[in-house]
């Protein structure tokens, strides 16, 4: 099993170096995404339902300008960077949907669908934005499929992301 997914990213500062992977540095168009959490209660149930898998949810103040979260595998800690994400909801659902779907790779052990059902809701997705996976450029080749994975379920109305979450991840959902 890969031990993370997307860039490494050092934290500098007077604590001991985190090596966040899988950074979400993302430039998105807001307009047209279907409904987001619209309540912190969402976002606090949801992040709950994560940490039954035994994923530490985290929030640093401290991150690199431009990181908006990240999920390190061998620390099972997924991240929200609060000092570059605005108080609203509904964009901090959008980073823990698309963090969420890595968790949801790395409790299926890869990715979530095949590369032609990949390539078919890029399409889609690339007709109503053309510019919805520009950021991929950002990634090594080798990463350009869980993170296309990603922004596909960032996109996702909140009930099919808790969903797809509780199919991919329900042998590691505590009682």
């Amino acid at each position: 099993m890969r031990q993370g997914r997307g860039d490494l990213v050092l934290q500098k500062g007077r604590r001991p170096a985190l090596w966040l992977l899988a950074p979400l540095l993302i430039a998105l168009s807001w307009e047209g995404l279907p409904s987001r959490a619209s309540s912190w209660d969402q976002i606090g149930s949801y992040l709950r339902l994560i940490q039954k898998t035994g994923v530490e949810a985290l929030v640093a103040n401290d991150c690199p300008q431009g990181l908006l979260g990240a999920f390190h595998e061998g620390r099972q800690a997924l991240l929200m960077c609060g000092n570059n994400l605005p108080d609203d909801p509904a964009y901090i659902w959008v980073v823990l949907a698309h963090e969420s779907a890595h968790v949801m790779q790395f409790c299926k052990g890869g990715p979530l669908m095949p590369a032609a059902v990949l390539g078919a809701g890029m399409d889609q997705t690339r007709r109503a934005d053309p510019r919805a996976f520009h950021e991929l450029n950002l990634y090594h080749s080798s990463q350009h499929h869980v993170e296309a994975e990603a922004r596909l379920v960032q996109a996702l109305p909140p009930d099919e992301v808790e969903h797809l979450f509780r199919q991919h991840c329900a042998e590691r959902l505590e009682p």
